[in-house]
């Protein structure tokens, strides 16, 4: 009796152990379900973060490029700043950071590829980002496929981030550290200006809004909130001066009158411009100043570049004389205008510039222009109503079809894209 009692105890104390066994795997099972889901789902916003913090690093780049000053920290320094920022606000954390050339190759400090026998990359030999230095620049023409390495034109960044587990502890997991890879570039943008105006994008001092703009019975400007339709020929109306309405910009304020103006289109001379920015407006709507539209027409039937605005800003208030002090480049809502001074009244202000349109002004040679009566791409003397008015009043206009919306990277003194060394940079994740 006693035996077959101690037989059945000991059943009971091996189901016990079945039974805990089990649930330990049905907990893992549940935990590989619920973390490793989780763990799944946090890949893209680890990727989408480290990303981000790439492409901060290769802006910076873009800068350089574009010919922008030498920032007091140095270029290193201002690399590893706006890479630690760009980490920080996607919750990433860089575990390191590399320089590369356009094709993404990483660089020795010498600036020599640091590549391994096979063409895989040697980080251990690498120029880390925050070295005290860019790698040395080479002489040679970049050739991806071929490993031959140009000069340091990216950034690579290897980003982490520890996700905490909810059930995975139970097995003695904790934590889940999710791992990625990003490179960006940034380069001079071989685009429409150079495959169809055979040379450079002049740069317009004229600014225009993002989206479409008509005027009104009163002639105002009113904003549509629709963008621009690319491939569309528009006739881009010049309403009365106001805010909102095309603005003529001026690179080195306080305003210089309609010659210094004419001379900028004729000769642009705008500084290295980086997306975004604000930039100083002494005149808006519609200058009447013949020499104007002469200077752009010279310009028919190429594509320019022609920056876009989204806000006016007037420092100081409507401050005499007007307060020629830039807005801080900061976030949504002000984007750094201070309090009550976002929109503002009249001439004399900033407006902010997120993006540059490739516009191709209207010729008896570009299609769809004779279709809207327009023979020519500027009509700015404000006796043009037969060819601008569309139903909105407008008596002043600049007429074509916009190619391409640029919005990130840095635009060069004096002119866009092209194949010069003075043209547009853009930036491009590569892999």
């Amino acid at each position: 009796m006693s035996a077959m009692i101690r037989t059945r105890a000991a059943e009971r104390g091996q189901a016990l152990v079945l039974m805990v066994g089990g649930m330990v795997a049905v907990i893992a099972m549940v935990a590989l379900i619920v973390d490793g889901g989780n763990a799944w789902s946090q890949q893209r916003v680890v990727q989408n973060g480290t990303d981000a913090t790439a492409e901060a690093g290769a802006i910076v780049m873009a800068q350089r490029f574009a010919g922008v000053t030498a920032p007091a920290p140095g270029w290193d320094a201002t690399v590893q700043s706006a890479i630690t920022t760009a980490s920080a606000a996607n919750a990433v954390t860089v575990a390191a950071a590399y320089y590369t050339d356009i094709c993404g190759i990483p660089l020795r400090p010498d600036g020599s590829a640091a590549l391994n026998a096979d063409g895989s990359a040697n980080l251990a030999v690498a120029d880390q980002v925050g070295s005290g230095a860019l790698p040395a620049t080479v002489s040679t023409t970049p050739n991806c496929p071929s490993h031959v390495v140009g000069p340091a034109a990216g950034v690579m960044v290897l980003g982490r981030k520890v996700i905490q587990t909810f059930l995975a502890g139970a097995v003695g997991l904790n934590a889940i550290t999710v791992s990625k890879q990003s490179t960006a570039a940034a380069g001079y943008l071989q685009e429409s200006c150079t495959a169809d105006a055979g040379d450079s994008c002049a740069l317009l001092p004229v600014t225009i809004p993002v989206d479409i703009v008509n005027c009104n019975g009163s002639n105002n400007a009113v904003n549509t909130g629709t963008p621009w339709i690319l491939g569309q020929v528009y006739k881009v109306p010049l309403c009365k001066n106001g805010p909102g309405n095309v603005g003529w910009l001026d690179w080195t304020p306080p305003g210089g009158g309609s010659s210094e103006l004419i001379s900028s289109i004729q000769n642009p001379n705008n500084p290295a411009i980086s997306l975004p920015s604000w930039q100083y407006v002494t005149s808006t709507g519609n200058p009447n100043a013949s020499g104007i539209e002469s200077a752009i027409r010279a310009y028919d039937g190429q594509i320019v570049l022609i920056p876009q605005f989204d806000l006016t800003c007037n420092t100081g208030n409507n401050a005499a004389p007007p307060d020629s002090t830039s807005p801080a480049i900061n976030t949504a809502p002000n984007y750094g205008c201070p309090a009550g001074d976002l929109g503002g009244n009249g001439q004399n202000q900033w407006y902010r510039l997120p993006s540059f349109a490739h516009f191709q002004l209207c010729s008896v040679n570009v299609t769809g222009c004779a279709a809207v009566g327009a023979s020519y791409g500027a009509y700015t003397n404000g006796n043009n109503s037969q060819v601008c008015d569309t139903g909105n009043g407008a008596t002043s206009c600049l007429v074509g079809k916009f190619v391409q919306i640029e919005s990130s990277g840095t635009i060069g003194p004096g002119v866009g894209g092209g194949s010069s060394n003075i043209n547009s940079v853009g930036i491009q994740l590569i892999r």
